[in-house]
């Protein structure tokens, strides 16, 4: 861990937290991060920046408990935010995923989607030895 000062109070970057660029705007970027302030344990907060080459200097930011994440995350995809994609592909990892997707959708469309998916291995790949090149 490394400890910065900001002024009178010290932070810290979780270098193995979340650490995303969410929007950038010249010298200023939004990100969202884990971080420690004072020698305090690191929290997720979303916080604009002041980026120059060699320093970072925070500006206002906000931090919540993971309920309040959790509850800006339902309401911003409730609301249309987020590309639907790119929410499914980032939660279908999640080990309940199959049980919560059937329970949304039902378990005879699930078994529909299920079996139209095609696999990369179904996929024909053309190489020098199967065209008897």
């Amino acid at each position: 861990m490394s400890w910065k000062s900001s002024g009178p109070v010290s932070f810290n970057i979780d270098p193995e937290g979340i650490n995303e660029v969410v929007e950038e705007n010249g010298n200023m970027v939004t990100m969202l991060r884990k971080v420690g302030w004072g020698g305090k344990e690191e929290k997720i907060e979303l916080r604009k920046w002041i980026v120059d080459t060699d320093s970072e200097k925070p500006m206002k930011g906000c931090a919540m408990t993971d309920v309040g994440w959790h509850n800006l995350t339902s309401i911003l995809t409730k609301n249309g935010f987020g590309d639907t994609r790119e929410i499914i592909e980032n939660i279908s990892t999640r080990d309940n995923f199959e049980d919560s997707l059937t329970k949304v959708i039902g378990k005879k469309k699930y078994s529909e989607a299920k079996e139209t998916v095609i696999e990369e291995d179904d996929y024909f790949t053309p190489t020098k030895e199967n065209l008897g090149l």
